[in-house]
């Protein structure tokens, strides 16, 4: 399994608005083959302003397919206004090497 992490700078006056945007753009990517889930992390305190997209994948076969579908053109498609964010984001993928859950 794979997390895709992105993690964006979001200017405080557009907070709600980012986070709505996320929500709206939700259904287009809970049916794609090897998809797991996805969480959108918020910041707990005000010393930051980075929020962390995470989705989950089966691969990275099956996120690489993903991206090369026209649900993934259209949930990207919507461009936010450019003083949204305060810095470029950042993209990780990493392999999860071990999961605990509870009992």
């Amino acid at each position: 399994m794979i997390v895709v992490e992105n993690r964006l700078f979001v200017a405080d006056e557009y907070a709600d608005q980012f986070v709505e945007r996320f929500r709206d753009s939700m259904g287009k990517v809970e049916s794609q083959p090897g998809f797991v889930k996805f969480e959108l992390l918020t910041p707990a305190n005000s010393e930051t302003d980075s929020y962390i997209s995470q989705t989950y994948w089966e691969s990275m076969e099956d996120f690489e397919a993903w991206t090369d579908t026209d649900a993934f053109a259209e949930a990207h498609d919507d461009h936010p206004p450019k003083d949204m964010f305060t810095e470029p984001h950042e993209l990780e993928i990493h392999d999860v090497a071990f999961e605990r859950t509870a009992e």
